[in-house]
Order: C-alpha cells, then sequence, then structure tokens
C-alpha cells in the first residue's frame, strides 16, 4: 500500500490516540475533516490500521515479562510450536543467529514464570536457555504506559474493555447502547479506566501492509544508566518496542523497516550512542505466534 506524507502523520496521531476527533486530526494535517475521514477509513479498509483498546497486562494478572532464547539441537519448528500452545507465551518466532527461537513470556508472578522456562527447558531439542525479565516496558504498542491504578474492575468495566478491544472507535452512544448504560454512564467509566491506566486506545499498525517487511530484534549491554540508554533509543522512528531489563541483558527492543538496509542502519546508529557496550541482533525469519489480546473476562484479575 502506498502512502504519502499526510497518511505517516495521520497514522502517527492514532498511534497516540485512537480515539482523536476527525476536527483534530484534519487540523493537524491540514486536511478538511471529510478527506481526513477518508483517508483514515482507506487506511482501516486496506488493512494497514485498526483501533483496539490496548489493556494493561497487570489487568490480567500478567506481572511478570520477559524474553527467552533457546538454542535448538533439533529442528526449531518442533520445539516453537509447543511454546506456541502456551497460553502465557504471547509471541514465539524462528530467528537467525545464535538462538533458533525466541518466545515473550507473561506470567502472573515469578514463580509461574520460571515454572515455564522450566517446561520449555524440558522440551526435547532445547539444548540451551536464556532469559531476560523485563523491568519496564519503555515503549510497546501493547501495552499502556506505566502501571495501571486502577484493578478492582466489575463486570461491566470488563464488558467495556472487551468492547473497546473489539472497536476502539466506538461511540459513547453505541457503546451504551450495546451495554444497555446511558451514553453518560458509559462515558465515565471509559474515562475512569483511561486516566487510571488500565486501557489505552490505539491505532495498531500492520507494518507488512506497509511495507515494512523486515522485522529485527536486538539485545544491548550498556555502561550508563539504562533509562538515560533507552530514552535515546525510543526516539528512533524504526524502534517498534523497547524494554529495559535483567538477567542477560540490559534492554531489549524490535525495529520494523522496509529494507535490510534501513534495519543495518538503525543497528549502526544505535551501536554509535553513548553508553553502549555490546549489541546482539537477530532477525525474525517466522513469526509463529503473535497475540497480545488475550480476553479480559477469562485472565482478569481481582485484585
Amino acid at each position: 500500500m502506498d502512502v504519502d506524507d499526510i497518511d505517516v502523520a495521520l497514522i502517527n496521531q492514532l498511534q497516540a490516540d485512537g480515539r482523536v476527533t476527525f476536527d483534530a486530526l484534519a487540523r493537524g494535517v491540514g486536511l478538511s475533516r471529510t478527506a481526513t475521514r477518508a483517508r483514515v477509513q482507506r487506511l482501516v479498509d486496506a488493512g494497514a490500521l485498526r483501533f483496539t483498546g490496548v489493556v494493561h497486562p497487570f489487568v490480567y494478572g500478567r506481572r511478570v515479562q520477559g524474553l527467552v532464547g533457546i538454542e535448538a539441537s533439533r529442528p526449531a519448528i518442533n520445539i516453537a510450536e509447543k511454546i506456541a500452545s502456551l497460553e502465557e507465551a504471547p509471541l514465539v518466532s524462528l530467528v537467525s543467529g545464535r538462538f533458533s527461537v525466541i518466545a515473550e513470556l507473561w506470567s502472573p508472578t515469578m514463580d509461574t514464570f520460571a515454572a515455564s522456562i522450566e517446561s520449555i527447558r524440558a522440551l526435547e531439542g532445547a539444548r540451551s536457555l536464556e532469559t531476560a525479565i523485563y523491568t519496564t516496558l519503555v515503549k510497546d504498542p501493547y501495552s499502556p504506559p506505566g502501571e495501571p491504578r486502577l484493578l478492582e474492575l466489575d463486570d461491566l468495566d470488563q464488558q467495556i474493555l472487551v468492547a473497546l478491544q473489539r472497536d476502539g472507535r466506538s461511540s459513547f452512544a453505541d457503546l451504551a447502547e450495546s451495554l444497555s448504560l446511558s451514553p453518560g454512564a458509559v462515558r465515565a467509566r471509559v474515562l475512569r479506566l483511561t486516566a487510571h491506566g488500565v486501557v489505552h486506545v490505539r491505532g495498531l499498525v500492520n507494518p507488512t501492509v506497509l511495507g515494512l517487511t523486515q522485522a529485527c530484534s536486538f539485545a544491548l549491554w550498556v555502561t550508563q544508566p539504562v533509562d538515560s540508554v533507552s530514552r535515546m533509543i525510543t526516539a528512533l522512528p524504526q524502534v517498534l518496542a523497547l524494554a529495559t531489563a535483567m538477567g542477560r541483558c540490559d534492554v531489549i527492543g524490535t525495529i520494523v523497516a522496509a529494507t535490510r538496509t534501513e534495519i543495518l542502519e538503525t543497528l549502526d546508529r544505535i551501536r554509535q550512542l553513548a553508553g553502549i557496550s555490546r549489541l546482539e541482533s537477530w532477525t525474525h525469519l517466522t513469526v509463529l505466534k503473535e497475540n497480545y489480546e488475550p480476553s479480559p473476562l477469562a485472565n482478569a484479575a481481582s485484585s
């Protein structure tokens, strides 16, 4: 799909706030409301953009998140398929480099995280594992920033979360009709949930539809405060996600780009940042599983 600078500007605004009004979008790009709405609809119809309420993983009781790299002594696909069957593994990818399989784990506690690691270690052909536990999700399209200040949710809150996950731009009137509430009551609840960091409506981009077909992740070891290093890296537009970590490395991130050359250039820019002592990268060859949107009704924490 061909996109121009105006499309990119609209996407950037909608990634930050998926419920921003068409009037505000139009002012931001200098078009009429009608033309702006048509451009956004074109992106949606092409599958390049969708709107969803991104619910904080803590709401699902998933407080421990991390990455595990597996070196395989047998066909990696066999190991990857077994890991993909784990509910707590939202991402499983076959990769190039020292590791054969990379998986993210989102678990309720450190004990359950450790149990998942042990179950992976016991898989036939899993020769060795290395693990990094995320300490801060600095940039993540699938998680609201910070820590939610509200986790005691009633059934109506949960139903609103489900509805926003299905369509993040649903009007308060439409939400009210589906939930048999008044628009004012729905509006108050949605604003409460967003203000407390429980949910954030975003425009999620399908990178491949936009021609961003190359994906590469990296691990960093740093010699300066990790927060200052991570801020410099998140400023790079090609960096899709970034987390600080403890364990095998200090920072973990993912780059998406249109070409391998752009991937290489971004890695080189990261290498040259102050405080980077070591960089290790791997290319995603086949993403076997990528699902960061489990049902809050099935997994919500009660407190």
